[in-house]
């Protein structure tokens, strides 16, 4: 009897002792900011010719090079905004630059995030070791200056890049800058965003050439691995660990990220996540409006405008 009565009591408190129903629910309406428009598939130069918002602020950050400078894009409306700082790439040898990157900085500071492009010496401009380096960091560290007269948020630092430019982006976030380095006072980095590029360098000496048309990996450092290993030490991050909560990986059409290396970073506490894209295109997910973007986009708002 008191099963009977307790069944009783409970049915009537959930509503659920006659059958009802289903409750009508309304899909989620399509987002248009990473709807598909683009079919094309693009190359280095169709990207630098992609529309791009003028950048709010073109700016040197050095005086040593014509390469240190930078572009500020910062979003409509009051701030402080979240910053993402993205390195192009051009194989470590000046076959990008910052208009390669335009369109995805554009994109961003659409969608409330301020985007900082820094371009850099590289091998051919006075770059390798260690003024492509000091460039990547002396970049980054300009971030307060801009702070002083634009609403950053200096606690929510994001950095991007896109194939050689996941050099700094593993980089910059570590503890050991090496000891050759010009080290200013670098902001904290919350998260890290590595569009199709090698996470080490090391193994990557070899297919360098076959991707590049030429040797760049040991020109840019330096030295071979066997010649300078603290330097490619200091650009494993299983080694030197990235001091950053989240990790996006976007792979394309560049060698695939090795699981070992994937799974050491979790060990290490870092949420890392993977995308997988187009294993054909190198450049598409630079592009909003393509396919391979649309699946990165919100993932790239989520962890640089996250908290």
């Amino acid at each position: 009897m008191k099963h009977a009565v307790a069944a009783i009591v409970l049915c009537a408190a959930l509503a659920a002792c006659a059958p009802s129903a289903p409750l009508a629910t309304t899909p989620p309406a399509p987002d248009a900011r990473f709807a598909v428009t683009d079919t094309k598939d693009y190359a280095p130069e169709m990207v630098d010719a992609v529309p791009s918002d003028p950048p709010t602020l073109k700016v040197a950050y050095g005086t040593a090079s014509a390469r240190q400078f930078g572009e500020l894009r910062v979003p409509k409306g009051k701030g402080p905004f979240p910053i993402a700082v993205i390195y192009h790439g051009g194989c470590w040898a000046g076959m990008g630059g910052p208009s390669n990157v335009a369109a995805l900085a554009s994109f961003l500071a659409r969608n409330g995030v301020a985007t900082w492009t820094p371009s850099y010496r590289e091998i051919g401009s006075d770059g390798g070791w260690p003024n492509t380096f000091a460039d990547w960091a002396q970049g980054l560290g300009y971030v307060r200056t801009l702070a002083e007269a634009y609403p950053l948020d200096l606690k929510r630092i994001s950095v991007m890049g896109h194939s050689a430019g996941v050099t700094p982006v593993m980089w910059l976030p570590t503890g050991d800058m090496g000891d050759e380095v010009i080290r200013p006072d670098l902001p904290a980095i919350r998260a890290a965003v590595a569009i199709d590029g090698p996470l080490s360098v090391g193994p990557f000496v070899g297919i360098d050439a076959m991707i590049c048309g030429q040797p760049v990996i040991a020109p840019m450092m330096g030295g071979t691995p066997a010649e300078v290993p603290a330097r490619y030490a200091m650009l494993d991050p299983l080694v030197n660990k990235p001091l950053v909560k989240r990790l996006l990986v976007v792979d394309g059409a560049l060698p695939d990220p090795e699981p070992e290396v994937i799974e050491g970073l979790r060990a290490q506490g870092i949420a890392v996540e993977v995308i997988r894209v187009s294993q054909e295109q190198h450049f598409n997910m630079l592009v909003p409006g393509t396919k391979d973007f649309a699946a990165i986009g919100p993932a790239l708002l989520d962890i640089a405008g996250g908290r």
